[in-house]
């Protein structure tokens, strides 16, 4: 899963983020927002027209040139709207596109589309993750997808990190349960029976939703690795109990009998890490990341 820990601005003036894109690109600034909830970047939307991602951490920046190239070589081979990256830094430290149009489709606003719309949601997130999931793994390698291994380092910091930063501020039930929720996830994460190509980071919060074209859009491909297909089912458990096998049924990649099981799994550990990451740097409260995350997630 993402790994909970908030990376430190490039810069703590926001103006120099400002000069530079105005700099590199000659574009004249007349307002702007500066998302300060992203995890792994800086993101800046200038005149409500483009979208410009500052990656924090060292490994971040050099493989955002790999991302571009292969959102580059998606074009075609999905048919949702995603970034389309037109501004490049000189450095290739930093990258624009045009908005993609919409509002982020959090649960509460899924809740109140119409089942006409709900059902449009639903089928263009499986088309997509169909036509994610088939992606020759060949061809995926040309763009330095992040490794298994790569994860490893950092699951061990967050073990650290749950049982001193963390289980303090929980209750020994909620302690108890966490620690044995991640006891039964082992029995179904440690042999998953088929990986391939996945978005990595596909939950409500990268989904777009255009209502005045009925169309769905997706952003932060920064994730994509070769792994378990199962994951890219977390945004249908954002959506609600019965959207995951409305999915799964319509899902034409590996299949397996535990396949819900570990979805379920990613969907709730992410509501774990969301709660960590608020104890360490993250522009989200405790309290919003317990009860709209953890407690959400865990039916609490």
């Amino acid at each position: 899963m993402l790994p909970p820990f908030y990376d430190t601005p490039r810069y703590k003036d926001v103006n120099i983020y400002l000069r530079k894109i105005a700099e590199e690109f000659s574009i004249k600034i007349e307002k702007h927002s500066y998302l300060k909830y992203a995890f792994g970047n800086d993101v800046f939307i200038v005149n409500d027209k483009n979208v410009f991602r500052f990656p924090k951490a060292k490994q971040a920046i050099d493989h955002l040139k790999h991302e571009i190239n292969f959102l580059k070589f998606l074009k075609g081979k999905v048919k949702i709207n995603i970034p389309n990256y037109t501004y490049i830094s000189k450095n290739r430290d930093f990258a624009g596109y045009s908005i993609i149009k919409g509002k982020i489709l959090t649960s509460a606003m899924f809740k109140y589309l119409n089942k006409k719309n709900k059902g449009k949601v639903v089928n263009q997130l499986i088309e997509f993750v169909n036509d994610f999931h088939r992606i020759n793994l060949n061809d995926l390698s040309k763009y330095k997808p992040m490794k298994r291994e790569d994860f490893i380092p950092i699951e061990k910091k967050i073990e650290h990190e749950l049982e001193n930063k963390l289980f303090p501020k929980l209750s020994k039930k909620e302690v108890k349960m966490i620690k044995n929720f991640y006891q039964e996830s082992k029995k179904y994460l440690q042999n998953v029976p088929s990986t391939c190509t996945i978005h990595g980071d596909l939950y409500a919060y990268n989904v777009l939703w255009n209502k005045n074209k009925s169309e769905v859009g997706v952003i932060d491909f920064s994730n994509y690795f070769i792994g378990d297909p199962a994951r890219d089912f977390e945004v249908f458990y954002d959506f609600g109990p019965q959207y995951p096998e409305i999915a799964y049924q319509k899902y034409e990649g590996p299949k397996d009998e535990d396949f819900l099981k570990r979805a379920e799994i990613y969907y709730k550990v992410h509501g774990i890490y969301t709660l960590l990451s608020s104890l360490l740097g993250a522009h989200i409260s405790f309290d919003y990341a317990y009860s709209r995350f953890f407690k959400e997630k865990f039916n609490l």
